[in-house]
């Protein structure tokens, strides 16, 4: 049986508040995802570092990491930063099935959210 392992990688933040939003984020997905372990790591500022996240995955013998970004723009870090810390893991870890997922980016979901904030705003 594979070995499995998801990294949500948020950017990071000097504010150890802002940092909070991607483990809470983390608990909450945990327990819909079965069978599979989740971490959470950033990009910067915060530990863990995404570095140190995938190296400690190899080391437990994890056999596929898939990092989602949890990011909402297509800015430097999803286009080009990211992908180049990726591409250098699967090289430095050719066994391990790396791969990077999409960032948040455009979701009708998330319309939906922001309308649900207009609205609590509104009606305030």
């Amino acid at each position: 049986m594979e070995k499995e392992s998801i990294i949500l990688l948020g950017h990071g933040s000097r504010r150890k508040e802002a940092n909070d939003i991607l483990k809470s984020i983390t608990k909450i997905i945990k327990p819909k995802i079965s069978g599979i372990n989740i971490e959470y790591a950033f990009l910067e500022f915060a530990e863990p570092n995404i570095k140190d996240i995938i190296k400690k995955l190899a080391s437990d013998n994890f056999d596929s990491i898939l990092v989602i970004p949890y990011f909402l723009y297509s800015g430097n870090h999803v286009l080009r930063d990211i992908p180049e810390i990726i591409e250098a893991f699967k090289l430095e870890y050719p066994k391990i099935n790396l791969k990077l997922g999409h960032h948040l980016g455009i979701d009708e979901r998330l319309a939906e959210l922001v309308m649900e904030r207009i609205a609590s705003v509104k009606s305030a």
